[in-house]
């Protein structure tokens, strides 16, 4: 009998710590992978949209979501791993208050920015003789959307995910929880009130590409097949595909979230495969793939950002020189080489040039 107990008193807080990082390893090793890529793609970002294009409604959003998401792979991807790493011993309850918090205002920032940038893509195809968000205005709903993420995300500061646990073996151990086992029921509420939230944004966003996808298809049957007027359409098409995969990808990512969260009474976890129990752990996580995943969206459809990371990772450029030739060249339409063939470098010089006018023009 005596032998028995000290078999159940011989392990450690640290012991099973490791035992539950072995368990964890795979979602740990994704949230590595995603703090390598994370950081310096939204750098990246930061850096081209804040240097090498001209002031628009679209940059100016999209500068302010590759901020929230830099800081969400600077924050909040560490502050997960330190999570697993520490999964029974973590210190400081205002520290996971603080982190949790934070998390739940970057996820929410983020995707009323996307909601913005819909909209406002929404409004220029589909509504264009309607009033627009301009460059003078677009920072107040920005602040707007700063603010509502605020009073939604508030609400955390009285949830706290800071548990004091029986793990067994006469210890107690210490966690921060993105989400409960048992939660309260007012966790549950929170969790059924985000996850409805975002169903509503999902929804939303279908609703504003269908229409969007229907009048872009309208409109190539009655355009005008004149140069500026072609190119044009593609810039504008650019940026539709860009808001459009941001979206999908933000649905993909957080609605399983959402999910899991509302249905983890339902999820008998001791009772998983490593395999499985690794794969529902990495799903739980998966939002982390929307603050990650947009620098290459941007590398897909926009050849002009592509053109500036190469001339970036290749030291052809002055990165942190002034801004485009373009804000002070006049629009021109490329010219023919003597050859008779619209030269490389004119259709450049055309479509940076037509881009800035019509990203001037509020696009």
């Amino acid at each position: 009998m005596d032998e028995n107990m000290n078999n159940n008193t011989s392990k450690t807080i640290q012991e099973l710590n490791d035992e539950n990082f072995q368990r964890l390893l795979g979602p740990t090793i994704f949230l590595i992978v995603m703090l390598i890529i994370g950081i310096p793609g939204n750098l990246t970002v930061l850096i081209i949209y804040g240097r090498k294009y001209t002031k628009s409604v679209y940059r100016t959003i999209v500068w302010n979501l590759a901020i929230a998401d830099q800081i969400f792979c600077t924050v909040g991807i560490p502050f997960n791993i330190a999570r697993v790493v520490h999964y029974y011993s973590f210190q400081g309850e205002w520290t996971c208050v603080v982190f949790v918090v934070l998390l739940y205002l970057l996820l929410l920032y983020s995707t009323h920015l996307l909601m913005l940038l819909s909209i406002h893509r929404f409004r220029k195809i589909c509504m264009p003789l309607k009033s627009q968000l301009t460059v003078r205005n677009v920072n107040y709903w920005i602040v707007a959307c700063l603010g509502i993420s605020v009073v939604l995300s508030s609400p955390q500061f009285a949830l706290s995910k800071f548990r004091r646990i029986d793990i067994g073996y006469n210890l107690t151990g210490t966690t921060c929880a993105i989400s409960l086992s048992n939660p309260s029921i007012y966790h549950t509420v929170f969790s059924y009130g985000f996850l409805s939230l975002f169903v509503l944004y999902t929804l939303v966003l279908i609703f504003i590409y269908s229409m969007i996808g229907r009048q872009m298809y309208l409109q190539t049957h009655r355009r005008n097949e004149m140069n500026g007027n072609g190119i044009r359409s593609s810039i504008s098409s650019k940026m539709t595909k860009i808001a459009f995969a941001i979206s999908l990808v933000f649905a993909l990512s957080y609605i399983p979230v959402f999910v899991l969260q509302t249905t983890r009474k339902m999820i008998a976890e001791e009772e998983l495969s490593i395999g499985a129990f690794s794969f529902l752990k990495i799903a739980e996580r998966l939002y982390v793939v929307n603050h990650v995943v947009n620098p290459f969206i941007y590398g897909i459809f926009d050849n002009q950002f592509k053109q500036h990371f190469k001339e970036l990772v290749t030291f052809n450029c002055p990165i942190w020189s002034s801004r485009q030739s373009t804000e002070s060249t006049k629009p021109s339409l490329p010219k023919s080489s003597t050859n008779g063939s619209i030269s490389t470098t004119s259709m450049d010089t055309c479509e940076s040039s037509v881009s800035f006018n019509e990203i001037r023009e509020n696009s």
